[in-house]
């Protein structure tokens, strides 16, 4: 059976500013590697952890707002000013002031300020500087109000009755409480790490992810030197205005090879494959953004989970579903609230540096030597277990994050490891369980989606 360790790392705290890198030990005592050949990732968009599961109810054990009162001032930045706006389990179907999720942004977020002092971060633990206290903050200054009940939307929370699907996924498989977003800024750099392991420097959504800009190798470019199957399904709506293209468009590989033509398929071929069972070993699935499925606002959060819904329908009825982990996870908090200070001081994907200028007009310099903000991560399959809780990892230097899912892989199929911040985080395998579960322990069909 899969067991919960919590280590003495995350009673203090402390292993989040710890940078050594442990190598994984296997506790599992049967060979996990047999059990799994096909691994399904999607990718949503920016809801932070608290915000989207802050407010499920299934196990005591998960680290949300039930048993936090957690609040921010308007004007995080003065001292003086109290912290009385408080989250509540009002959060809207639809969040029509799409929160700012810029790296400075985010800075005043964690740190009540653009400018933190990185080299007094970078030395002590987290929970020292990120007060993530300046949510409410942000959210005034982006819309230039300082309405309360306005501002207080961005750490206001859902309920189970709220998002049935997620919460049905939940309290069925394994959702990670300490699952951290790979840079604390916007949706490319995040997606650029999740399948690469590094954003080459890029800090905000520019051009290069719209042209095939990436030089780096990604985890398509390792699949396919492997002659590991791999396809990008997409329901992308690209161009001037209206998207962002499929994860794999990201890279000069994949325009190089071809394989931009032979590997990204538009999404109704992944229904089509999921329903043959002749999906690939590796499945990466990228969301229409940002107006009708994905979760990013406006897209309405019922909308967002019928497309949940519809995905893991077509992988449970699939034929390959006693051989499929399923993980959905979402790119980045979207500048939505969260109780947890992320992991300072860890290993960047490279050596490259971001300069991005604040709101206040002084720049701000990023090594991404620290990790974004919590998201909501499940791993799916019968050969995990049912309503779990995993906190952190297996691995003390490491912590759950998006390069989690490269590191797993590396462990998975024997690729290379692409970039230290790879090889540095936490990975799953220790989930596994011995014995698959009964094929009427896991859903076929979830609950209907609800609009409020």
């Amino acid at each position: 059976m899969a067991v919960l360790v919590l280590t003495l790392a995350a009673l203090t705290g402390l292993g989040s500013a710890i940078p050594t890198i442990e190598t994984h030990v296997d506790t599992t005592e049967s060979d996990w590697r047999s059990k799994i050949t096909n691994i399904v990732v999607l990718v949503e968009e920016n809801r932070s952890f608290d915000t989207f599961a802050g407010g499920l109810t299934y196990n005591s054990t998960i680290d949300g707002l039930l048993h936090h009162n957690y609040c921010n001032a308007l004007n995080a930045s003065d001292p003086n000013e109290a912290a009385d706006i408080c989250a509540g389990p009002l959060a809207a179907d639809v969040a029509n002031d799409d929160p700012n999720h810029s790296i400075s942004g985010v800075n005043m977020q964690l740190f009540s300020t653009y400018h933190p002092d990185e080299a007094a971060v970078a030395a002590a633990a987290a929970w020292e500087y990120e007060t993530m206290h300046g949510f409410v903050t942000e959210q005034s200054v982006t819309y230039d109000t300082f309405n309360r009940t306005r501002a207080a939307e961005v750490i206001n929370y859902y309920t189970p009755e709220h998002i049935p699907v997620f919460n049905s996924i939940a309290e069925n498989f394994v959702l990670f409480d300490r699952w951290f977003a790979s840079v604390p800024g916007p949706t490319n750099p995040n997606r650029a790490y999740i399948t690469s392991g590094t954003s080459y420097g890029h800090g905000k959504n520019d051009d290069a992810f719209d042209v095939y800009g990436l030089p780096q190798k990604s985890i398509f470019q390792t699949l396919s030197e492997a002659n590991i199957s791999w396809i990008n399904y997409q329901n992308s709506t690209t161009g001037p205005g209206l998207g962002f293209n499929p994860d794999a468009a990201f890279y000069q590989w994949t325009a190089e090879s071809g394989t931009n033509v032979t590997n990204i398929k538009a999404l109704p071929q992944f229904y089509e494959d999921a329903a043959a069972g002749t999906l690939p070993q590796f499945t990466y699935i990228n969301p229409e953004c940002c107006s009708y499925q994905s979760f990013h606002p406006p897209s309405p959060i019922n909308l967002g989970e019928t497309f949940i819904k519809g995905i893991y329908e077509a992988i449970r009825n699939s034929p390959q579903w006693n051989t499929t982990l399923f993980i959905l996870t979402f790119d980045e908090h979207g500048g939505f609230g969260d109780h947890v200070p992320p992991p300072v001081n860890i290993p960047a994907g490279d050596n490259l540096t971001y300069v991005e200028t604040a709101q206040d007009g002084q720049n701000i310099t990023f090594a991404f030597d620290r990790l974004g903000i919590r998201v909501p991560t499940v791993l799916i399959s019968p050969w995990v277990g049912k309503g779990l809780v995993e906190n952190k990892g297996q691995n003390f230097g490491g912590e759950y994050s998006h390069t989690s899912i490269l590191n797993f892989l590396s462990e998975l199929w024997g690729i290379e490891k692409l970039t230290p911040r790879v090889e540095w985080s936490s990975t799953f395998e220790h989930l596994f369980l011995d014995t698959i579960r009964s094929d009427d322990d896991s859903p076929s069909v979830l609950p209907d989606p609800v609009a409020w």
